[in-house]
């Protein structure tokens, strides 16, 4: 989206525009590989909405309240921009992620906060050209292949991505220097080794878009969420099937490549006894009977997940993809109703054991515990005002 700075009354001269920021993709924590579709048409509204602000606005004072002006199909120059506050809601998480690991005190919170907003303003504004063409170019190629890239604009995300490089390194390198020189030689020892891994995830990223630019992708691909080096695998390395349709394969490649998500549901079990542990401050015989419930909940759920159900799972949600292209009464009437209520039939074994486990990770701590760990929330929330019953 273009974005452009009010002119200041005494020039006309158009001044250099910032760049758009899409919603930080922290979702995909929560398990989340591309945008939503319902996501995507949100957001198609939104830029819609904004291309026609400066045709609404040419229609004021008009005695019938509109334009005669016919509509040109340019880009707006008015968009979203990178703002300061933004710069300062991204300083403000970033610290929020940092204070608990490295034990900082509020001196450094507030240091190293104003020294991330800075940076990231710094970095945006450098770059405000390329990475607004960069994300008009990703948000246009969401939209056109449900949440990712086809081949050919993959190729050209990748060279337009490769100028970014330097940039990007250049903002990791000297945000990680100033934010060590707040730092204790302890918190800094250990910050020094988060700072390595994140460098290898932008190398990662590097190369990634150094095989795009080469035409080394294929369809479906993303630029953020793909696996590491090995993610990569040439379209013609899998036989063409003569039977399979082109549109029938590209929908199936796209489904592999994330239904894991879907069947994974115990890959945040170790995550949430951990939580859990803390919680409820179990003691050492609590904890070794959750790491036993653990175990066994491990063991059930790997006799469940067949090559089987994969490939039904994908079946499904191949078809769910295809069937959205169809007519009316298809996508949105039984039919599709009746390929989500096999999906959840599907998935049922596995969401009722990923219940299960957590049901009995929460029947190990005593009443006394329970208590307390209320009583713990409860002072939390109200500390901000926040009424909640017990």
């Amino acid at each position: 989206m273009r974005n452009a700075e009010t002119p200041k009354a005494e020039s006309r001269k158009p001044r250099q525009r910032n760049v758009g920021t899409p919603r930080r993709l922290a979702a995909t924590r929560r398990g989340a590989r591309f945008l939503p579709l319902a996501e995507l048409l949100s957001l198609g509204c939104l830029i819609l909405l904004l291309a026609y602000l400066p045709v609404l606005a040419d229609g004021v004072g008009d005695e019938k309240g509109k334009s005669d002006k016919p509509i040109e199909m340019k880009p707006t120059e008015i968009g979203v921009r990178f703002t300061p506050r933004m710069a300062d809601a991204i300083g403000k998480e970033f610290v929020k992620q940092m204070k608990d690991r490295y034990e900082l005190d509020d001196d450094q919170v507030n240091d190293i906060q104003q020294i991330v907003s800075t940076q990231f303003m710094k970095v945006v504004t450098e770059n405000a050209e390329l990475g607004r063409n960069l994300i008009e170019h990703m948000i246009s190629s969401f939209i056109e292949n449900e949440g990712s890239f086809s081949k050919e604009s993959a190729q050209e995300f990748g060279k337009m991505a490769k100028p970014l490089s330097p940039a990007l390194r250049g903002f990791f390198t000297e945000t990680a220097g100033k934010i060590g020189k707040r730092m204790t030689l302890k918190q800094r020892l250990k910050f020094t080794g988060d700072a390595a891994a994140a460098t290898a995830g932008l190398v990662i990223f590097e190369n990634r878009m150094k095989r795009w630019g080469e035409g080394k992708v294929s369809d479906g691909a993303r630029p953020f969420f793909d696996h590491g080096d090995d993610e990569y695998a040439e379209e013609d390395s899998e036989p063409l099937d003569p039977n399979e349709t082109l549109e029938h394969r590209r929908a199936r490649k796209n489904v592999e490549r994330w239904i894991e998500w879907h069947i994974d549901v115990d890959k945040q079990w170790e995550e949430y006894l951990k939580r859990a542990i803390a919680y409820y401050a179990f003691g050492e015989a609590q904890t070794t009977s959750a790491d036993a419930i653990l175990k066994d909940c491990r063991e059930r759920i790997g006799r469940l997940k067949t090559p089987g159900l994969r490939a039904a799972l994908v079946e499904n949600r191949v078809a769910r993809n295809l069937g959205w292209k169809l007519d009316d009464e298809i996508r949105a009437g039984p039919w599709m109703r009746a390929i989500e209520i096999e999906y959840e039939k599907l998935r049922k074994p596995l969401i009722d054991l990923d219940k299960e486990f957590k049901r009995r990770i929460d029947d190990v701590p005593t009443s006394e515990q329970r208590v307390a760990a209320k009583q713990r929330v409860q002072k939390l929330l109200t500390e901000k005002h926040v009424k909640k019953p017990q």
